[in-house]
């Protein structure tokens, strides 16, 4: 009898250690199936870092364009059978315009080889964002939006102006690429990315930092009103009005993972999952640095970015964790070959099997387990 219950004891040890320790043993590699780059001329910067030893001064180098979070999740995307990434190639004069524009260059990839099929440039004031849709086009983020075919046709505008808006901005896609975010400022659209339709959502001032096909998430409203101790609060806006969703002592970038799910990634216990009725799905035990980093169209693989960081801030390595929206269990994890100045492009195939990572001076394509 103590023989069997030393075996049920430590069969019950061995379960709760698997369980509570997700990365105890090393996740399965995806298979590269290949690597690019550089894929532009890019353009030429110089940097510097403030540190305790003081102001650091970089040598001019081609800018991976990896600084920023927020482009990370927006500057690539799969398209029909293509890839395409947008990528910032320098700044040129343009007549009739008083300050010179950035000029960006959008290539179309072939997804079995990596080779560059199609290119075209925009120019423009402002950034530029790709989105890929769940009808194999893309929309170009710029002013006045472009829709276009995988091999970079035109196939639509949508023109911020045209229905009486004196501003608009689209920065967010629903995860299953349906729907557009347009911040109207004041007020808020949901535009069909198919039609490019728009449907007003709310008159009020708006600032959205993901959106479904229903509603977008924010963590601008403050409900301290009613919960004067928290900092953090995740609001849900749909078209029956606002709904609060999350509200306590952490906050971040709410994202949706689908028109039902969101992820909360504020939290030092590591990220939350919610539902749109305020419902706690599951923590994620991840207690490093991370940010969110992209979803697959059918709601199936969740990537998130867990950064190693320097005393000044900078990264110093980056991995990417694909996890199993239905299991919420790790399933596999891709070390990019070259490390970004924030965080690497990512972007998942719609039916999750692959994932893009990298930037313009390297995109490697990795299918998963």
């Amino acid at each position: 009898m103590n023989c069997c219950l030393a075996k049920s004891a430590f069969a019950a040890l061995s379960t709760l250690i698997l369980t509570t320790c997700p990365f105890a043993q090393e996740l399965p590699k995806p298979a590269r199936l290949w690597s690019q780059g550089p894929l532009s001329k890019g353009a030429v910067v110089g940097s510097f870092s403030v540190g305790s030893d003081g102001v650091r001064l970089s040598n001019p180098h081609i800018d991976s364009q990896t600084g920023s979070i927020f482009a990370a999740t927006r500057s690539v995307a799969f398209v029909g059978d293509r890839i395409v990434l947008v990528s910032n190639t320098g700044t040129r004069n343009v007549p009739g315009k008083q300050a010179p524009q950035s000029v960006y260059e959008i290539l179309s990839l072939e997804i079995a080889s990596g080779i560059i099929k199609d290119r075209r440039e925009i120019e423009t004031s402002g950034s530029v964002q790709v989105f890929g849709t769940n009808d194999a086009h893309v929309i170009i983020g710029t002013s006045p939006v472009l829709r276009l075919t995988q091999d970079l046709k035109d196939d639509g505008v949508f023109d911020y102006h045209a229905t009486g808006n004196k501003y608009g901005k689209i920065e967010n896609i629903s995860p299953n690429g349906s729907t557009l975010g347009n911040k109207t400022s004041p007020g808020f659209e949901l535009v069909d990315v198919r039609n490019l339709k728009a449907t007003q959502l709310t008159a009020s001032p708006s600032v959205a930092t993901s959106v479904s096909s229903k509603g977008f998430l924010t963590d601008n409203i403050h409900w301290t009103g009613q919960f004067p101790k928290d900092v953090g609060f995740v609001t849900y806006v749909d078209a029956s009005g606002q709904h609060l969703l999350y509200h306590g002592p952490c906050g971040g970038r709410p994202q949706f993972l689908t028109d039902n799910l969101l992820l909360e990634p504020g939290c030092k216990t590591g990220p939350i999952i919610l539902d749109t009725n305020g419902q706690l799905i599951k923590t994620l035990d991840l207690k490093s640095n991370f940010s969110y980093a992209g979803v697959s169209q059918n709601g199936k693989r969740l990537a998130l970015q867990v950064g190693d960081f320097s005393s000044d801030g900078s990264l110093r390595k980056e991995r990417f964790i694909i996890y199993s929206i239905d299991t919420w269990e790790p399933l596999a994890e891709v070390s990019p070959g070259q490390t970004a100045d924030g965080q690497s492009w990512t972007a998942f195939s719609p039916d999750g099997s692959m994932f893009v990572v990298g930037s313009p001076l390297k995109l490697t394509l990795y299918r998963l387990p």
